[in-house]
């Protein structure tokens, strides 16, 4: 099997599954308020340095017996191969494969579709490797694939005429066989992940493909098609007891390919969130999530009026609402924000990553939301677009009197960073209670005093 082979464990990333066209806007009703849905603009990307790297020096000044023991040192080190220079870096990504004609390393925020031969790895003379260097901020994060042609003829990625076309080419590997961490993204694909040394910490990294949650299937009604949920709970939490509620987009991910409960669970027990639990929300087929995540009806409508009352009449769910997060990524980070847009009187905080605001302007209608609606915005400084309409809301919670959080990662539009980030986040919006689950009498609409509760 070619290293470009697709087998069920490894579906190729932005795959085929995508649709070939975006839908058209609409325009959306709901609360009494208007909302004219817009179509994104891709600005140019952000460019990054490619120097000639460490390994292609060596190679090039070493004999025979000097270029085996690179090798040697190389296979042993795995890939990439990062170089700290204080405040920067550089990976070195090294492949080996002698019947390749061209590899290109299809890293997210840095494959530049305009030139996208600046991401084409160099083959070492006299031998089977091939190798790019990046020099990037220290605290970088990212997921990426390899993806090698074979044959005559040039790679379909340089003879693509559209943006999709180039991505989806370029996009059509697999992970680096070199390099051992590996997660999942949408659609099942497996990616591999990089990071320069000043990273953020992973905390709560948990390998491997997870074993879901329970599920759940709310059945058909007459407004809504039937829907898939699964539900977590910190083990050892009784149904009775109240705590924290997490409402999670994009279940389908979360509960499938990156292993989010398990990460949960990890940091319950480092003390770093308090016993919770989670509802993890399919977003369905790719159409099915452009039809209803991220809009003011679809998913949000469904959380609000429907799975809120299923699972209050399961567990014990929080009076605060402030103690109710909405999460998610992209769409799913947009998808937040609408819940506490819309419902903040039960969804009370949202931690969006990498929000889609190019789809909607939700200043106004967050601005009227109640008092006590606490806002976490995480985006990627490779993510252009993204990262403007981060800012842009940002600053006019800011000037409402709000106090956002806002997080800019060095990181693309990527689950690499999405998941530590999400964790990350959760921490600040839902720190453990110190009675450990004891009513705490200074808590008011989810404010702490700064002293502290004086017992318990």
């Amino acid at each position: 099997m070619t290293p470009d082979a697709v087998t069920p464990d490894v579906v190729t990333p932005d795959a085929v599954t995508r649709p070939a066209e975006r839908p058209a806007p609409r325009v959306h009703e709901a609360a009494g308020w208007r909302f004219d849905e817009r179509h994104p603009v891709a600005p140019p990307g952000v460019p990054v340095p490619r120097v000639v790297g460490p390994v292609e020096r060596a190679w090039a000044g070493a004999d025979h017996d000097g270029r085996r023991g690179l090798l040697a040192r190389l296979r042993a080190a795995g890939s990439p191969v990062v170089v700290d220079e204080g405040g920067t870096c550089t990976l070195t990504w090294w492949y080996e494969d002698g019947d390749a004609r061209a590899v290109v390393l299809a890293a997210n925020g840095l494959l530049d579709h305009r030139d996208v031969g600046a991401s084409e790895l160099v083959r070492l003379r006299g031998s089977d490797v091939w190798t790019i260097t990046y020099r990037l901020p220290s605290d970088w994060r990212g997921s990426y694939v390899l993806t090698t042609h074979r044959g005559d003829g040039p790679p379909p990625w340089r003879t693509a005429d559209d943006r999709r076309a180039v991505r989806l080419a370029a996009m059509a590997g697999r992970p680096d066989p070199a390099n051992p961490r590996v997660m999942g993204t949408m659609h099942d694909a497996a990616v591999s992940v990089a990071q320069g040394p000043a990273a953020p910490p992973h905390r709560w990294w948990v390998p491997g493909r997870p074993t879901p949650p329970a599920e759940l299937v709310l059945p058909a009604t007459a407004h809504r098609r039937a829907r898939r949920v699964w539900l977590h709970t910190t083990p050892g939490l009784p149904d009775d007891r109240e705590a924290p509620l997490l409402v999670v987009h994009d279940g389908q991910v979360w509960a499938r390919s990156v292993p989010l409960a398990a990460s949960l669970d990890a940091a319950v027990a480092d003390g770093a969130l308090p016993p919770l639990r989670a509802v993890l929300v399919d977003s369905g087929t790719v159409a099915t999530r452009w039809d209803e995540l991220g809009v003011p009806g679809g998913t949000t409508r469904f959380v609000l009026d429907d799975l809120l009352p299923v699972l209050a009449g399961r567990w014990a769910l929080p009076a605060d609402p402030t103690r109710v997060v909405a999460t998610g990524a992209s769409f799913g980070g947009l998808g937040a924000l609408w819940l506490v847009a819309l419902g903040g009187d039960r969804v009370g905080a949202a931690l969006a990553q990498s929000p889609s605001l190019w789809r909607f302007d939700l200043r106004d209608v967050l601005r009227a939301a109640p008092r006590h609606v606490r806002v976490a915005l995480q985006a990627g400084v490779h993510e252009p677009e993204v990262l403007r309409g981060t800012r842009e809301l940002a600053a006019a919670l800011v000037a409402d009197g709000r106090s956002p959080h806002v997080v800019e990662v060095t990181g693309g539009h990527d689950w690499a960073w999405w998941w530590p980030g999400m964790l990350d986040g959760l921490t600040r919006l839902l720190p453990p209670d110190p009675c450990d689950g004891a009513a705490d009498p200074t808590r008011v609409a989810g404010i702490t005093s700064p002293a502290g509760p004086t017992s318990c």
